[in-house]
């Protein structure tokens, strides 16, 4: 009888087969670590800042005596619903989406400050003035006075503010 000679394993195989091992190992160790790491997470209670604020109080409310005129004072204009004069609010109107231009001075060839868009409101600060055909008032924005310029008068409408008396 003639007897088979033994297969010889060759080296490149066996060194394969333990490189594969060792990453099958590795990540097994891998999934294993992370897997503790997230549980001890879950168990640390969560920490917060907070920043507690008092609720407010109730005060009383002193209202001042109403400026009274003087000698030197002049007596305040008592104007018609919807005349437009110093001291009253007024909004932008009628421009149709274009934006009234409004301007340094009274008059349609000085130059434009800014431009202002419908609904927008301004307080009056000065006028009339009449001219190229308009009536003119120089008008403020309540909350910046840098957006200030002269407006013509057919493109403001009085704004009216009801404020509650307390």
């Amino acid at each position: 009888m003639q007897t088979k000679p033994t297969p010889k394993i060759h080296p490149l195989s066996i060194l394969g087969v333990l490189l594969v091992a060792g990453a099958l190992v590795g990540i097994t160790w891998l999934v294993f670590s992370m897997a503790v790491r997230q549980e001890t997470r879950m168990e640390t209670t969560p920490q917060y800042n907070v920043t507690v604020i008092p609720a407010p109080t109730q005060t009383d409310t002193v209202l001042a005596p109403p400026d009274l005129p003087t000698a030197t004072s002049e007596a305040p204009v008592i104007l018609p619903d919807g005349a437009i004069g110093i001291n009253v609010y007024v909004k932008v109107t009628g421009t149709e989406g274009l934006g009234l231009r409004m301007r340094a001075a009274a008059g349609t060839g000085t130059d434009i400050n800014f431009l202002a868009m419908d609904d927008e409101v301004f307080k009056v600060v000065g006028g009339p003035e009449v001219s190229d055909g308009y009536t003119w008032w120089q008008l403020e924005a309540p909350l910046d006075e840098k957006r200030s310029g002269w407006a013509a008068e057919n493109y403001l409408m009085v704004f009216n503010i009801n404020t509650p008396t307390p």
